[in-house]
């Protein structure tokens, strides 16, 4: 079956979005310091219901031994992404995706990583030739 979209229609396909080309280095070892990742800003929700919340990084790398991955609204936890990740291999092309209700008025996603020790990445490219593409971070209603 076709589907048809207007100009007008399309533009509310994304409720909201970021884009990063370059990795983030993760130290932080708690969840409630973890580095952000990506972030979409302020945006308005008119009418609270259900959104889809994709994110995509190109890869992943543990610290020591573990590298956690979760979705904040401002300073409010949301949900683990990733759950606990334990083993000692990059994870090439992760996407999370999340089903999340969120009420009328003001939102700023946030996605945050924390590691066990040592250093892990949030990977992220310019997406040129022999390098990642970029990461991404999209919200779209559900």
């Amino acid at each position: 079956m076709p589907v048809r979209g207007r100009g007008i229609d399309l533009d509310t396909m994304t409720l909201a979005s970021a884009v990063a080309s370059s990795p983030v280095s993760i130290t932080a070892t708690s969840s409630a310091t973890g580095q952000t990742c990506l972030t979409t800003g302020a945006f308005t929700v008119e009418n609270a219901g259900s959104f889809l919340v994709e994110v995509y990084a190109p890869f992943l790398t543990i610290g020591t031994t573990n590298l956690d991955v979760e979705l904040w609204d401002s300073t409010t936890f949301l949900q683990s992404l990733s759950g606990h990740m334990a083993a000692t291999i990059n994870r090439p092309g992760a996407t999370m995706i999340t089903k999340q209700t969120l009420a009328a008025g003001g939102h700023t996603l946030i996605v945050k990583a924390f590691v066990d020790g040592g250093t892990g990445t949030f990977g992220a490219g310019a997406g040129t030739t022999g390098v990642a593409p970029n990461a991404q971070l999209l919200v779209s209603p559900a």
